[in-house]
């Protein structure tokens, strides 16, 4: 009888034991599903090109990493943009051949009817950085030939450097990339800079990615 009654207990012991495998089985289950969701909201494909999304301090933003060629070896480069590259619908006629090492890039601006812009120094600050990061040179350009003489600053238009990359940056009637040879064209309306100069970014790497393949 003794027997009997320990056995019962027993065999409730191991059903309790099993229960609670079970149990913690069901949770290892739900914590691996759940964390994959998660990564999966975090991280997506552009093009081939995988952003994940993340925070500097309050803002969000969309990083990818790539390595680039340097003097000194290869060196990760971390490229962030604000805008999502999925949903970044800035039209591009032409393809970009910007991203080509040790070359000089003349980046020239018309600031008129740009400088309300409130995006403006982050999105030309940016560009800059891009290509500089990039190993190409840059070099600041004016597009208004009186304007530059006045502040004595550079003139520099894809008619008079036509022998290097020049991108212009100005005011236009729909915000458009344009790409003519060594000549790139930004038109920006409704101060969408950072969308375009973000664009132009994106489909060169994406351009230079396919080169290398």
């Amino acid at each position: 009888m003794a027997k009997n009654i320990t056995k019962a207990k027993e065999r409730k012991i191991e059903k309790e034991i099993l229960g609670v495998l079970v149990f913690l089985a069901i949770l290892v289950v739900v914590f691996i599903v759940a964390s994959s969701f998660f990564k999966s909201m975090s991280y997506f494909e552009y093009q081939g090109l995988t952003f994940s999304k993340k925070k500097i301090g309050e803002i969000g933003v969309f990083h990818h990493s790539y390595y680039v060629q340097t003097p000194a070896g290869l060196a990760l480069y971390n490229f962030y943009v604000r805008n999502d590259p999925r949903d970044n619908n800035i039209k591009v006629v032409g393809e970009s051949d910007l991203m080509k090492p040790r070359s000089v890039v003349y980046l020239s601006i018309n600031s008129d009817g740009l400088q309300e812009c409130r995006y403006g120094p982050l999105a030309v600050g940016s560009l800059s950085s891009f290509i500089t990061d990039n190993q190409m040179r840059v070099i600041a350009g004016n597009l208004n030939f009186w304007d530059a003489g006045l502040k004595r600053d550079l003139w520099a238009t894809c008619e008079n450097k036509p022998g290097n990359k020049v991108i212009e940056i100005l005011k236009g009637n729909e915000t458009q990339i344009t790409i003519k040879g060594n000549c790139y064209r930004i038109e920006v309306a409704n101060c969408e800079i950072l969308e375009a100069t973000e664009k132009l970014e994106l489909e060169s790497i994406l351009n230079a990615k396919k080169v290398t393949l």
